[in-house]
């Protein structure tokens, strides 16, 4: 099944088609940025026909932001297909999806699909309808100013086809066992907002046995707290094998009348005594690992690694 849902790996010369699933990137500056850093790296980029478009807080119409991603699915010519920026929008691209064309994909080889924040939606709809292999990384906004880091993990993840550790971010490597342990099994998460507002749809997300990554940005931690505990509440945290705790940016309290971060991963993880690693540089940190979805990982909370069993391309 996993070699089957992976993609082939990317090499220059290749073409990225870039799609608005969610909100719309208003600086346009950060587009040509994003555009020229792939195109140093070898790589020609399409963009979607709405690609620009800006509807409020929304890349453009939900039909045509839903007919883009289609396109560029669909399109021979396009050797994966990145996104252009996260915010707010991917559940409406669902809901306005030809759901029963996008099914037809399964009768081709998979392409690398690209992003994180509320990619975290689309990521999960194409592994339950196509069962492929997605990359929780970069978005062109975010090619505007990589980092070393950025760079050199998308590479790692996209490019080459070895087995890889998720390493710390060297301009900030702090990571801490929160429970200490081994476990290893299919990869899965993303943004822990949408993750669980993901719950009681076709496509919410399957812990069993599986290491579970998540992490969040601009939420304080008692909605943090709040999520998580609808997680417990629904038996979904209490099935994983392991669990990563990514970066959750800009998520201290605004009041002193408040539990800290770790604090609440202290009270409401633990306990479950599962392996639990916590900070490595997945989300909206500077540094953007990437992460191949529906790939068997192995955790070594002890020792603080995250790696590979296998690579995410072939």
């Amino acid at each position: 099944m996993f070699e089957r849902s992976k993609p082939k790996r990317l090499r220059p010369g290749m073409r990225i088609g870039v799609v608005a699933p969610s909100s719309p990137v208003l600086e346009r500056s950060r587009i040509d940025r994003g555009v020229a850093r792939l195109e140093r790296l070898g790589f020609q980029v399409v963009l979607g026909e709405h690609a620009l478009d800006s509807y409020g807080y929304l890349a453009g119409q939900d039909s045509d932001r839903a007919a883009d991603l289609l396109q560029m699915l669909e399109m021979e010519h396009v050797d994966a297909v990145m996104c252009l920026s996260g915010g707010y929008g991917a559940i409406r691209t669902v809901a306005a999806l030809d759901l029963p064309r996008l099914r037809r994909l399964c009768g081709r080889a998979p392409i690398p699909f690209i992003g994180y924040s509320d990619i975290t939606v689309l990521h999960a709809v194409l592994r339950r309808e196509l069962g492929w292999t997605t990359f929780y990384g970069p978005m062109l906004s975010s090619f505007a100013r990589p980092t070393e880091y950025t760079l050199a993990a998308f590479q790692r993840a996209l490019m080459e086809t070895e087995p890889f550790e998720i390493l710390p971010d060297p301009e900030d490597p702090y990571t801490r066992t929160v429970v200490p342990g081994e476990a290893e099994g299919e990869l899965v998460g993303g943004c822990l907002s949408l993750l669980v507002s993901l719950m009681g749809t076709p496509w919410e997300m399957e812990t069993e046995g599986r290491i579970l990554f998540f992490e969040d940005v601009h939420e304080e931690p008692y909605r943090v707290d709040r999520m998580l505990s609808q997680l417990l509440a629904a038996g979904v945290l209490q099935k994983c094998a392991g669990i990563v705790i990514g970066e959750h940016v800009a998520c201290a309290p605004t009041t002193g009348n408040s539990l800290g971060l770790e604090q609440v991963f202290e009270d409401l993880i633990r306990p479950l005594g599962i392996p639990t690693l916590y900070h490595l540089p997945v989300g909206h940190g500077r540094g953007l690992a990437t992460l191949p979805l529906g790939i068997r990982a192995r955790l070594d909370a002890t020792n603080r690694q995250l790696r590979t069993v296998g690579p995410g391309v072939l």
